[in-house]
């Protein structure tokens, strides 16, 4: 009886040489002892050391010469931050704006006389920039009066506001109107 050897496919023969390289190559790393100041800027260089634990901790301060890192090489916020810079140009004036805002108001007589009508003009040197009327009751019931309404409310130029209030339905019932301005710096 004849026996048949086969000799093996390069396929396998090559598959078989990486296997033995890799296996090889890592316990090596872990068998060997590195000599004592044997590691220089050569075996350094970008990608020469694979194991990050190893890396964080191969170069001590003391190992680098100084004035030779750059801030690239520190991660971000590691770093003081350096004294400030001259300031700048001034930047464009933006638009007009407005400032010292302030409401001011006068309210009418109480009573039960019908029509009332008031005006609040704004302080010297500011401008009109809103202004309203409110009714004020002081009767019997409902406060203000139910029969009563703010007839008028408006602006009557850049610095007065003016109001009416009237009776609607006669009432004895006292009332008032107040009419408030809301003034304010305006260029």
């Amino acid at each position: 009886m004849k026996i048949s050897v086969r000799r093996p496919s390069p396929a396998l023969v090559i598959s078989c040489i990486a296997l033995a390289v890799a296996l090889g190559g890592t316990s090596y790393a872990t068998v060997l002892q590195v000599p004592r100041n044997s590691v220089g800027s050569p075996q350094l260089k970008s990608g020469a050391v694979t194991n990050p634990k190893v890396a964080r901790n191969a170069i001590t301060s003391i190992k680098v010469a100084n004035g030779s890192l750059v801030r690239a090489d520190f991660r971000s916020g590691s770093l003081p931050a350096g004294p400030a810079g001259p300031a700048g140009p001034a930047g464009p004036v933006g638009p007009p704006g407005v400032s010292g805002v302030e409401r001011v108001e006068v309210t009418s007589a109480t009573s039960s006389a019908s029509p009332k009508s008031g005006q609040m003009a704004c302080p010297s040197g500011k401008r009109l920039v809103g202004g309203g009327a409110r009714l004020n009751g002081t009767g019997v019931g409902v406060s203000p009066p139910v029969s009563v309404a703010v007839q008028a409310s408006y602006p009557d130029n850049d610095n007065i506001y003016r109001a009416v209030g009237r009776e609607a339905v006669a009432t004895n019932a006292t009332w008032s109107l107040t009419v408030f301005a809301i003034c304010a710096n305006a260029t």
